[in-house]
């Protein structure tokens, strides 16, 4: 078998996020024979294999591991529909954790290879850790793929597709000139926390002033010099800004990229 019956318990008990003592009183036994079973020193009663694959959702074949591996599209249409079944936001926070899990399984893969030098790397809890979001700046340049990752911020590349072209370049340094100016990257930081809970969310300028502890001079020099192209602008009592959609991704790029504490 390609999978063991007790890695497959294992596998599927962490990823739906249950522990070994969950399991243990969902079918009347202790915590101890969980453990056995996932350490291999013992395996569950036959009767209860049914059961178990009820349990998790999977066919018998799937928890004993006799079943063959999914082919990619297989893996990609199950993604795809369990994304699409879950309700916003638990959708976005599924599709993030798998982001997170894939960048670390590729870079547990780079540090486990032979002659990486790393025979202490636990793939298991790198895995764990880096799914919660949890993981500090780390990436992984390769020929066929580029992935970044820190904390809660993930980074993928095709390095192959990658192509720019001038009005590419002069779009991007436009980009780094406006936000060159501190107080400038402040006022767009500002702004970006306090309206990004929400696409009805939009932030007034004592807000602003309050959440970058700028002058209400300077934020408006800001905005009006460097950010505006960037912002959306609602006029009520008073003006109101949030950014623009196509640049909300600014701000988490910053941070992963800039690798600050």
């Amino acid at each position: 078998m390609s999978i063991k019956l007790n890695e497959q318990i294992a596998f599927l008990r962490k990823s739906r996020g249950i522990t070994q003592d969950e399991l243990a009183k969902e079918f009347g036994i202790s915590n101890q024979a969980v453990s056995k079973w996932e350490s291999g020193q013992s395996c569950p009663d036959i009767q209860l294999l049914p059961q178990l694959a009820e349990y998790f959702a999977v066919s018998i074949d799937e928890l004993m591991g006799y079943k063959p591996a999914d082919t990619s599209q297989d893996i990609l249409l199950l993604l795809r529909n369990m994304i699409q079944e879950l309700p916003t936001p638990e959708d976005a926070q599924l599709a993030l954790k798998i982001a997170c899990t894939l960048h670390a399984i590729l870079f547990s893969k780079e540090m486990t290879a032979p002659g990486a030098g790393n025979p202490g790397w636990d793939t298991e809890d790198a895995v764990l850790h880096a799914s919660e979001g949890e993981w500090g700046l780390s990436g992984i340049h390769l020929p066929e793929i580029t992935t970044q990752m820190r904390m809660a911020s993930v980074f993928f590349s095709a390095n192959k597709n990658l192509q720019l072209n001038n009005p590419h370049i002069h779009f991007i340094c436009s980009v780094l000139q406006s936000l060159g100016n501190a107080n400038s990257l402040k006022t767009f930081l500002g702004i970006y926390q306090l309206t990004i809970a929400s696409e009805e969310t939009y932030a007034g300028i004592p807000q602003i002033v309050a959440e970058c502890e700028l002058s209400e001079t300077t934020v408006n020099a800001c905005i009006q010099k460097d950010l505006h192209e960037y912002l959306l602008k609602k006029q009520e009592k008073e003006s109101l800004y949030r950014i623009k959609g196509q640049y909300l991704h600014v701000i988490p790029l910053l941070a992963m990229l800039c690798n600050i504490g």
